[in-house]
């Protein structure tokens, strides 16, 4: 992990797509125990994929609502429903977008030491859930915007969400 540094837009790699974790030992439990640290030194903040952190793995961190979940090798495996929301990204710190995501989702993967796990999570953690993993298939929610721009409301700032995807293409 490059020191806890969270890799921004722009970095070629938030457009990489992850390898899947085939290894369960030490070495992947410090990975997920550093990103998780990351995770929780910042405020603003719901999840983290590996991939931010410089990591082409399939590992996420989710750290919201009230529910901590760690995913090696997650894949949706269901979904319905639409919901419409706005969603931010610690690699665009500050700005924040409307994107479509389904309402629910079924999500399969690996604990920590290699064991299947299936749930079903609907609502914002079901687009937590969406966002992480689409940022292992190196997928930034810029990407599933319709609108034309990104916003920062403290900065009251906006940011045209095409040239964020020229900025961000590998």
């Amino acid at each position: 992990m490059k020191s806890g540094t969270i890799a921004l837009f722009g970095d070629p790699a938030l457009r990489v797509k992850a390898k899947p974790v085939t290894a369960f030992h030490k070495k992947l439990h410090r990975t997920i125990d550093g990103m998780k640290a990351v995770l929780l030194a910042r405020e603003d903040g719901a999840a983290l994929a590996a991939t931010q952190v410089g990591i082409p793995r399939r590992i996420v961190v989710i750290d919201y609502l009230g529910e901590y979940i760690e995913m090696i090798n997650p894949v949706i495996t269901g979904s319905s429903g639409e919901s419409d929301d706005f969603e931010g990204c610690l690699s665009l710190p500050g700005f924040s977008g409307r994107v479509t995501r389904a309402r629910q989702v079924t999500v399969t993967f690996q604990d920590r030491n290699g064991n299947p796990v299936t749930i079903e999570r609907e609502g914002p953690m079901a687009r937590c859930i969406q966002h992480e993993v689409d940022h292992l298939d190196g997928i930034l929610f810029i990407d599933r915007m319709e609108d034309e721009f990104v916003f920062n409301t403290a900065t009251k700032t906006k940011l045209v969400v095409k040239d964020l995807r020229e900025a961000t293409q590998s």
